[in-house]
This record gives C-alpha cells, structure tokens and sequence, in this order.
C-alpha cells in the first residue's frame, strides 16, 4: 500500500487540513493518508493544546473517511517529533511512503534535521499556500537538481483557514463554526481549550 504521511501540531485540525488530505488521496497515487499529529513539535512549544487532546481532535474529524487514517507514533514518543524519524518508521510497514509538506515549508526543508535524509529518500507531495506558484515551481526543481528529490505539487485551492486564527477567536468568543468539523467545536467547547 502507498500511504502520504501528513504530520503536524493540528491545534487544532481545520477543515483546510481536511480539503488539502482529501486533494492528495484525490490526484495522486497514494491509497491511504495517514495523519501524525505531533507529540513535542521541535519548533513550536506555546500555545499548544495536550497531544492527548490533539489527536482526539483529529479522530473525530476523520473517522467517517475510509482513505484517512491515524496514527500516535509521534503522539506516544516523548522526545522530540524529527520527521525523518517517523517516516523510517512508516517505511517499515508500507510498500511506498509520501511526505506531504505545505509550501511554506518548502523554502524551510533543508534546515529540517537530516533533510537530505528526507529529500532523497521519501517522495514529497507539495501542496500550495499561495496563488502564484512560480517561486514554489523554482523552489521544486532546485531540490530535485540538489538533492534527486522527488516532489509533484498538487494543484487546489487555496484555502486560507489557520490554526492560529481559528485559536484566536475562540480566546476573543467568537464562533468557529464551518472552520473545523462540528465534531471538534463540540469537543473544544466541552473541554475549554484555547480560552486562554
């Protein structure tokens, strides 16, 4: 089976998430996406809602999709989440991995810990955070000049939902509805995440 691993913080997980996971398993080879939700995100440490809490978010936003799956490898791990790490781990079971990575991170990548590890071995599924996608097509082929990379970039819209929006509203009382599924506005308001 060829799964596109899709990691990160997901604090919370939005329907941006959703629509980008739904355009890989749409208009590319992979038969699975799995989502790892991050256990201690090497770069962000504030503001972030219990990994526990993360990835309950995440389940119930997926769990009516067949193509989407979970996992809490990186949720169970208490050092720190190396992508690397959990894509090796993920090669051990499945017959091709995929990293999907937003092409903010694009420009970012080879500052990532063993990112030469990551570009030459596991193909990478771009997805856009911006109309124009010159700089991202320039960006894709020096990798694969640099360093063999494998990356196609998935044409979508652009959906302009964040986590970090999303979080601020909640602190000011405003709604999140339709930004995240009604499953997980349930789940925040019952639990007071993201108040302060």
């Amino acid at each position: 089976m060829k799964v596109a691993i899709f990691g990160g913080t997901f604090n919370p997980i939005h329907i941006g998430h959703l629509i980008m996971a739904q355009y890989v398993k749409n208009f590319s080879e992979v038969d699975r996406v799995i989502f790892v939700p991050n256990g201690v995100p090497p770069h962000k440490n504030v503001d972030i809602a219990l990994p526990e809490d993360r990835f309950e978010m995440v389940k119930l936003s997926i769990e009516d999709n067949p193509d989407f799956e979970i996992s809490d490898f990186e949720i169970k791990n208490k050092e720190p989440s190396w992508t690397i790490n959990t894509l090796n781990y993920f090669a051990t079971s499945y017959e091709k991995v995929y990293f999907i990575l937003g092409s903010d991170n694009l420009f970012e990548i080879i500052k990532w810990y063993r990112a030469e590890e990551i570009l030459k071995k596991f193909p990478i599924i771009v997805l856009p955070r911006e109309r124009d996608t010159t700089l991202i097509r320039r960006q894709i082929e020096e990798l694969g000049i640099q360093f063999s990379a494998k990356m196609v970039l998935i044409d979508m819209p652009i959906i302009d939902i964040s986590s970090t929006e999303i979080r601020r509203l909640i602190r000011e009382n405003k709604s999140i509805r339709y930004m995240v599924h009604p499953k997980v506005e349930e789940y925040i308001i019952r639990k007071g995440l993201y108040k302060e």
